[in-house]
């Protein structure tokens, strides 16, 4: 199985820390809380997908405004120092790939919003798409619908930082002493060790 993620200017929940989570989460209940509601009792859900003895390939693409935020230690400094750890620990895994869209990278075409398309063993796809409904969730199986999303998540990937320059930044947001301990003999100061691809 395979897991595309599109998560816009937000972290994508499968790599949210349980705080991250439970504040979004909250602050969604605002103007969706039925959604709200079912999202954070599936949370941990989610996130455990990352650690399954057979996990999926997860690809995500991250807005870079997301990783500043952290950087400038919101919603408080130890919330984001947990969350950037978390992230850089994540991004090292075998199975998943952390992509940085930059700020200055070109608009994408409507109807590019916060997006996953799955793909099963059996080849066939599946997108969930966020909107601002009740539901906050619009399922995608038509096959004709489903290439206008692998198509955008394709520019993106594209238009991103290499996975090995995006861990570097997400390191270099990291206190010096947790940098250094993600270094390797032979890459320059600040630059995570590597993860071989299977």
């Amino acid at each position: 199985m395979t897991i595309r993620c599109y998560s816009g200017p937000n972290l994508p929940e499968m790599l949210m820390t349980p705080t991250v989570a439970r504040l979004m989460w909250e602050w969604r209940a605002g103007y969706q809380p039925a959604l709200a509601a079912v999202g954070a009792e599936l949370s941990p859900r989610r996130r455990a997908v990352l650690k399954r003895a057979s996990p999926p390939r997860l690809v995500f693409v991250v807005g870079e405004e997301t990783l500043t935020r952290f950087e400038a230690r919101n919603p408080d400094p130890d919330t984001a120092a947990e969350q950037l750890r978390s992230l850089r620990d994540d991004a090292c895994d075998r199975h998943v790939s952390v992509l940085l869209h930059p700020l200055t990278a070109p608009a994408l075409p409507w109807p590019a919003g916060r997006f996953t398309v799955t793909t099963g063993a059996d080849g066939r796809h599946t997108a969930f798409v966020e909107t601002l409904g009740p539901s906050g969730l619009l399922i995608v199986r038509d096959p004709e619908h489903i290439e206008v999303y692998l198509t955008i998540f394709a520019a993106l990937r594209r238009d991103s930082v290499s996975e090995d320059a995006s861990l570097v930044r997400i390191a270099e947001t990291l206190p010096a002493r947790q940098t250094a301990a993600a270094t390797v003999s032979g890459d320059r100061p600040g630059t995570p060790m590597r993860t071989v691809r299977g």
